[in-house]
């Protein structure tokens, strides 16, 4: 008799998750659960695609926000091409702050 899918997948989960125990110990463990719960991401995609796919995001994320406020700092409060400059280079700096973790 042979299994299901879903019996397939969940022996895949384990094993899965036994690796990461013993690669990584209970709190490696935990964090990978932690982060698959938040992004919803099933336990077929590895973690480096998923970090790749969270960077992509959060990178689309600081683009439409920077070009909406520009937009806005240029059309309703008369910001021009310097000023508009300054913004951007300062606000990409902060962004990247946040990105790489070194502020909260």
């Amino acid at each position: 008799m042979g299994k299901n899918r879903e019996e397939q997948a969940r022996l895949e989960g384990m094993a899965q998750a036994l690796r990461i125990a013993k690669e990584k110990g209970i709190e490696g463990l935990e964090a990978e659960i932690q982060m698959r719960n938040i992004t919803d991401l099933p336990c077929g995609v590895p973690r480096k695609a998923m970090d790749e796919c969270i960077r992509n995001i959060k990178n689309n994320v600081v683009d439409t926000f920077t070009v909406l406020v520009a937009y806005t700092l240029h059309h309703k409060f008369g910001y021009g091409k310097t000023r508009l400059a300054r913004f951007v280079e300062e606000f990409n700096f902060q962004a990247e702050c946040l990105a790489d973790d070194y502020c909260t």
